[in-house]
């Protein structure tokens, strides 16, 4: 199996973009002045504290300008990371875990994103597909977003129960809002899908649901969360508490504003109502806990993606 690190690593020749500047404006939050940053994001549903702290105006409120870019791989964000031209990635734990451990970049952890909860990930497979048990999919191409990362983790502990090792199935990486496409045009025989576009492919294709991710030692798993380099919030201590504060605020309001967060889904992803009103929803902590992320690097033990013991506390905080 190709290790996490080597993708890594080949991702660091990818062209750097350019640096990012701030202005001198200043804040009511005791900022000495506005502090511009650029945060990648994987469209999904887990950065639906991020869309509400930006629609909300809570970055603004804490000092921030905040520009969100869109990334269907994390791990290829880390280039720019290192040229300064991205401060912050909401993406997977592994990444952080991954980068750090194989000396690529020292990473840490600074908010809390997402978890699973029930549906929110689903394997899925098309309406007229012959596969009717996940114990069928030995032998299948399975689309996941991001090849070696938490979703081939997911995908592997769920087709455990059924005997099916990772090297019995192929996955190839294809970005979410692309999946349900790719299927119905037969390039693969099921998808590891996300919401919302769980429910967009449920309704634009007639996809079916196989396997609730969200069940035995995947239940409750932390999936996402945000990460920086050590050096820029060593550098940036306030400018850093200033957005996991914001952070904390978004993920309270994704939390307990059901409304909230279908309108800044339906408006960040360019969803339709139908599709927002309907979808399933995972949880957003307002705390970092270092024993969660610890099944993270857990997982990524048991499927070789991390040769020796992690300790997800090392990395976690500002």
């Amino acid at each position: 199996m190709r290790r996490r690190a080597a993708a890594l690593a080949a991702a660091l020749s990818l062209v750097l973009l350019a640096g990012c500047g701030s202005t001198a404006a200043r804040p009511a939050t005791g900022l000495a002045k506005v502090t511009d940053l650029t945060v990648a994001a994987v469209p999904a549903e887990g950065a639906a504290g991020l869309y509400i702290a930006q629609d909300d105006g809570l970055f603004a409120k804490a000092g921030l300008h905040v520009t969100i870019e869109p990334t269907e791989n994390p791990a290829a964000v880390i280039p720019a990371m290192l040229h300064g031209s991205v401060q912050v990635l909401s993406g997977q734990y592994q990444t952080y875990i991954a980068v750090t451990a194989a000396g690529i970049a020292d990473m840490r952890i600074i908010a809390a994103g997402y978890a699973l909860g029930p549906h929110v990930q689903e394997i899925m497979i098309g309406p007229k597909s012959a596969i009717r048990s996940p114990a069928q999919l030995k032998g299948a191409t399975i689309a996941v977003n991001a090849l070696d990362s938490v979703t081939t983790d997911l995908l592997y502990t769920a087709l455990q129960p059924y005997r099916i090792s990772p090297s019995q199935v192929h996955v190839v990486a294809i970005g979410f809002p692309a999946m349900g496409a790719a299927l119905a045009a037969h390039r693969v025989n099921a998808i590891y899908e996300v919401e919302p576009y769980v429910t967009e492919a449920s309704e634009k294709f007639g996809d079916q649901d196989l396997d609730d991710i969200d069940s035995g030692p995947a239940q409750g798993f932390p999936v996402n969360g945000y990460g920086a380099l050590a050096s820029w919030v060593a550098s940036n201590p306030e400018a850093a508490k200033a957005f996991v504060k914001a952070i904390d605020e978004g993920n309270l309001i994704a939390s307990a504003n059901l409304a909230a967060r279908e309108h800044a889904l339906q408006t960040s992803l360019h969803l339709s109502p139908n599709v927002v009103d309907v979808m399933a929803a995972g949880t957003y902590p307002t705390t970092l806990d270092p024993v969660q992320i610890q099944r993270a690097v857990s997982m990524m033990r048991q499927f070789g993606q991390l040769a020796h013991p992690f300790t997800a506390a090392s990395i976690c905080g500002v």
